[in-house]
């Protein structure tokens, strides 16, 4: 029975995290056994790690000082395939995997834009740097869009990157979608409710989309929006909210364990993000058949909705264009039925069988 060593920081609740855990369940299903080797073990998915997947806890707060954790977990398990999936976290899992001589197969996902993310973080620069010298040690680079990819082969210099779509799609993922909501936007009929799910964080550009929210609620005051998720920009957007005086119709409601039951309760996702890797959100609004509006960020989104096929792309940080594709997406839905069947195409299957594909 080979082992599959999954990489992760923490079990905090990002999309990331979420993947690997639908990748190790998925696995460990196939027949793998599967570790969970986990630099900061705590987070929200702490108690969502699935039954039979083993917890390698290395207790180090600062990633640099998992490193001789991670060598001694190489050369004492010698797992045969090794995953990582942060570039930072990517950099380290090459550099314990070359020092243990580790024989196992290493795949690292890169999974956000690292170009448009150092534009705006100091600290992605220097990620860049050790990207370039690092990644050529790996056995297979892989992008989780093909924007992605294509930055990811730029910047470390390599023959191929490999482009794996993220595993969003779930069998339990319609149970959670039909699960009851109980908020009183939902309650309301007459209301057309517009949401977004994400941390609130400067790369999700939530000033934007509440800009854009003001100028459709003018026009339409049967409009709300929900905002899903929490981060260091709330106390900053909840200020906004009130400056504008639209506390009565824009609601934050913090992280929440089933966020896919607001999407299928919802008229109208909303990305108004600065970059992405991919997008995982757009899929799981795509499952539930609800409309989407997205900026035509770097990169994924173009790519999840077909250049537009799915869903309204607007350009980055233009709230009078995201205003008028909200608008739109009310006045003119894409067919349910289609974006359901869209979506599908993103499942954790067919997610799992091309990574499996590059080591057998």
């Amino acid at each position: 029975m080979k082992t599959i060593a999954f990489i992760l920081y923490s079990f905090d609740a990002g999309g990331v995290e979420r993947m690997t855990l639908h990748l190790a369940e998925n696995y460990m299903k196939r027949g793998y056994k599967v570790d969970l080797v986990v630099i900061h073990p705590t987070g929200e998915y702490q108690d969502a790690v699935p039954k039979g997947v083993g917890v390698i806890p290395l207790s180090k707060v600062k990633a640099r000082a998992a490193l001789p954790g991670l060598i001694y977990y190489f050369r004492k398990r010698k797992p045969d395939i090794i995953f990582s999936a942060k570039d930072y976290l990517n950099v380290l899992v090459i550099l314990a995997k070359k020092i243990s001589r580790s024989q196992g197969t290493l795949i690292v996902s890169s999974r956000v834009h690292l170009s448009e993310q150092a534009k705006r973080d100091p600290s992605a620069n220097r990620t860049k740097k050790w990207v370039y010298r690092t990644y050529r040690y790996a056995d297979h680079v892989v992008g989780v869009s093909r924007g992605v990819s294509s930055d990811i082969q730029a910047i470390a210099r390599l023959p191929i990157v490999h482009t794996i779509y993220n595993p969003v799609i779930t069998k339990g993922l319609s149970d959670k979608m039909n699960q009851p909501v109980a908020h009183p936007f939902f309650l309301d009929s007459s209301k057309h409710v517009f949401l977004t799910v994400g941390r609130l964080h400067k790369q999700k550009d939530y000033e934007t989309l509440l800009q854009a929210f003001d100028l459709v609620h003018k026009r339409n005051p049967q409009t709300a929006l929900i905002l899903v998720g929490d981060g260091e920009e709330r106390g900053a957007l909840e200020t906004f909210v009130a400056t504008a005086k639209l506390e009565d119709v824009v609601s934050f409601v913090g992280y929440q364990h089933n966020p896919y039951a607001y999407m299928k309760q919802a008229d109208v996702f909303v990305l108004s993000s600065l970059y992405e890797g991919f997008g995982n959100v757009l899929v799981e609004a795509m499952a539930a058949g609800t409309q989407i509006v997205s900026t035509d960020c770097p990169s994924g989104p173009k790519e999840i909705l077909k250049d537009g096929m799915y869903g309204h792309l607007v350009p980055v940080g233009h709230y009078e264009e995201l205003a008028m594709a909200m608008e739109c997406a009310l006045l003119s839905p894409f067919p349910k039925e289609s974006l359901i069947r869209q979506a599908h195409a993103y499942s954790v299957d067919t997610c799992a069988h091309h990574y499996e594909k590059l080591w057998l």
